[in-house]
């Protein structure tokens, strides 16, 4: 897999930072996770800390033939999530830190999907982009209680209803797909994916041939939605060609061997047989 890593620092004032990781953890297995959030952990960025931990977990637990990869991504988002909980100083009624976090763990030509929030995960194919995750979020006046006296006006925004390390326990959603030759996978922050469309990677990804190329002209477009554009995005490309079928004329060379062979064998049979009876009248 052809694999490019872009990041933009973003404004201070979005108070959100990045991480990201993009590693071969175990022979034939890779790992590919963005993650955005606030708070601190032991002095470390909580995106980063949850990164980091997933990264660990799975380390561990990963098998090289990709069996208990789901089980594998569950358990190591709730060892992530309890470990961010703990150590940020969040309780019940506090909440210190949280991050969301996509991971895509690539064993051969199968992508595992595990998400939480806001950040995204994306397959490109054949010109098309499809979304690979969901936010876990509300949007504008549908998280609104029935109760409140604010002004609608001043409720607008984004309300994210699940991250990591925001309450003791957590269950990411976790989905699989199978890679193609010339396959794409993108993984943004959400401060990457509201800024550039959809149609503005799917075009990207047309366009380029590589997966530097396109996270270049991503954050080139991002620049120019303003100073405060910041976020991260992985581009993984697959480069899992099929090997060619077998050519016609080997096979029947394969044949004529076999047959010849065979026909040597009984030939050898009849005349030991032969001489057998010869020496022994």
């Amino acid at each position: 897999m052809e694999i490019a890593v872009g990041s933009k620092p973003g404004s201070t004032l979005r108070g959100n930072v990045d991480a990201h990781v993009a590693e071969v953890i175990a022979p034939g297995v890779v790992l590919l996770a963005v993650a955005e959030g606030f708070g601190s952990v032991r002095g470390q960025a909580a995106p980063l800390v949850a990164a980091l931990a997933v990264r660990d977990a799975l380390r561990h637990r990963v098998r090289a033939d990709g069996r208990d990869a789901r089980a594998a991504l569950l358990s190591a988002f709730a060892s992530a999530n309890a470990r961010v909980f703990a150590h940020s100083g969040s309780h019940d009624d506090y909440v210190a830190s949280g991050s969301s976090i996509s991971a895509a763990l690539i064993v051969g030509d199968r992508a595992h999907i595990a998400h939480v929030g806001a950040t995204r995960a994306y397959l490109g194919r054949d010109g098309s982009l499809m979304a690979l995750t969901s936010d876990d979020e509300l949007t504008g006046d549908g998280w609104m209680p029935v109760w409140t006296t604010v002004p609608t006006e001043a409720l607008t925004g984004h309300v994210l209803t699940r991250t990591l390390g925001t309450q003791a326990t957590l269950d990411a959603t976790v989905t699989n797909v199978r890679l193609m030759h010339g396959d794409a996978l993108v993984l943004a922050t959400g401060g990457f994916h509201k800024s550039i469309t959809e149609e503005e990677i799917a075009h990207a990804l047309r366009t380029t041939d590589s997966s530097e190329s396109v996270t270049q002209r991503l954050l080139e477009a991002g620049s120019l939605r303003g100073a405060n554009f910041g976020g991260t995005v992985i581009v993984g490309r697959a480069r899992t060609e099929a090997a060619p079928p077998a050519d016609a004329g080997t096979n029947f060379n394969v044949r004529t061997a076999a047959l010849a062979l065979t026909l040597l064998i009984t030939v050898s049979l009849i005349a030991a047989a032969i001489f057998h009876v010869f020496l022994n009248p």
